[in-house]
């Protein structure tokens, strides 16, 4: 097998319209995957469909909310009625959430927070992992963030502890699964630039080059960059990884 081969393989990625998951699924697609894209605003999913299918590659979108059990269930189906299986899932889709610190937080937005960051990983998974145990085995990749990691004192606590927690299901998950064949991994990224770094952080240009000041590298990454490294352990290149947490933050959590 050539070094990122993905020929014959099948993947789901979730938050696929924008960004990083949009990178991805453009990248497993020209390394060879049928790709299922999987998102909410299907008219941009079927714009990146369009720009894969312009390139040779093969994909088709859905429409999905990652906190809607049956939405994930039929984005799975969808991968295995159009390409036969499900190999690769990278399970991307999330959101900042509510602003505020823990006290000014309340019981419902703390709920729809972490179901956006955390349980939308868990009813992802459960679905994927059915899936490929009928393929004899598959790999899993979880945006985890790199405030899975660490924490940040800037009002978005629902975030934080929701990553953290999708690295804890990660690692409990892969071990769970090890034995067939089933590798389960997180990737960590710091800022990245996508369309909703540019409408938050990036919006405001002395905001934006305090968060570059963050990264030792003194610039956040692309889009690209990120999904290389999904792409990465989504190959055989990556066959003793599970259970780890790929951090790729431009230095943020070894200072």
């Amino acid at each position: 097998m050539t070094v990122g081969n993905l020929h014959g393989k099948v993947a789901l990625v979730t938050g696929a319209s924008s960004g990083i998951g949009e990178a991805a699924a453009k990248i497993l697609a020209a390394r060879g995957a049928g790709v299922v894209l999987a998102a909410r605003r299907i008219d941009q999913l079927d714009r990146v469909c369009a720009e894969i299918a312009e390139l040779g590659g093969k994909a088709v979108s859905i429409a999905t909310d990652v906190t809607v059990d049956s939405d994930l269930e039929n984005a799975v189906a969808t991968a295995v009625d159009q390409f036969g299986g499900l190999d690769i899932a990278f399970n991307n889709a999330g959101a900042l959430g509510t602003m505020g610190f823990v006290a000014e937080q309340n019981p419902s937005t703390w709920t729809a927070d972490v179901n956006t960051v955390l349980t939308s990983t868990f009813l992802s998974m459960r679905h994927e992992i059915i899936a490929m145990q009928r393929r004899g085995g598959g790999v899993i990749i979880n945006n985890a963030s790199q405030l899975g990691v660490v924490g940040f004192g800037a009002g978005i606590s629902a975030y934080v502890a929701g990553k953290h927690g999708v690295i804890g299901l990660t690692k409990a998950a892969a071990l769970e699964y090890a034995t067939q064949n089933i590798r389960i991994n997180a990737v960590a990224f710091a800022s990245v630039d996508t369309p909703m770094y540019r409408s938050s952080v990036g919006a405001d240009e002395d905001t934006a080059a305090m968060f570059r000041s963050l990264h030792p590298l003194g610039r956040i990454a692309t889009a690209e960059e990120a999904a290389s490294s999904v792409a990465y352990l989504a190959t055989e290149e990556a066959g003793f990884f599970t259970g780890s947490v790929l951090v790729m933050d431009g230095g943020w959590t070894a200072q």
